[in-house]
């Protein structure tokens, strides 16, 4: 894996401050500039401690939100999951990512002033048992951090 790192001082912007202290594996990461006159720059890195965080709220205040216009609590539930289920699917989803993330098994999606947003695929069964993957996004932190931002971006 690599590493971005940087002589970071607090006038360095907020992607470069996002992004210090980032891994990812070198064919799948970003471009070696973040902008024009950047200081940032790749170390290789030994295998990080992955640390994966996923809010319960992302399922049981989210996709099971009886509120939640976009269908996704339908969808769930059409698959076999209920508002019962978020704690499982949570464990699931931090462990499915943790280990797509050290083997790079991701794709790059959005960078902002944020950070860097990613999208791997985590694999669930219906309850038919029936397997499927959905495309899940999540947000990459210093230190190995990944934060799930987004629990179901589209099936696969």
């Amino acid at each position: 894996m690599n590493v971005i790192n940087g002589s970071i001082n607090p006038k360095h912007c907020a992607s470069c401050l996002n992004m210090n202290g980032c891994y990812f594996v070198k064919d799948k990461s970003p471009d070696n500039l973040l902008h024009e006159h950047c200081h940032c720059y790749y170390e290789s890195a030994g295998i990080p401690d992955i640390k994966t965080t996923c809010a319960i709220q992302k399922f049981t205040d989210y996709i099971f939100n009886e509120g939640n216009d976009k269908g996704k609590k339908a969808m769930f539930e059409s698959w076999g999951y209920t508002i019962f289920d978020s704690y499982s699917l949570k464990e699931t989803f931090e462990k499915q990512a943790q280990l797509a993330y050290q083997c790079g098994e991701y794709e790059l999606a959005e960078r902002d002033g944020y950070g860097q947003r990613i999208n791997i695929v985590v694999h669930l069964k219906k309850q038919t048992g029936e397997s499927f993957t959905i495309i899940t996004g999540w947000m990459t932190y210093p230190d190995g951090k990944l934060v799930l931002a987004t629990p179901y971006g589209r099936k696969r």
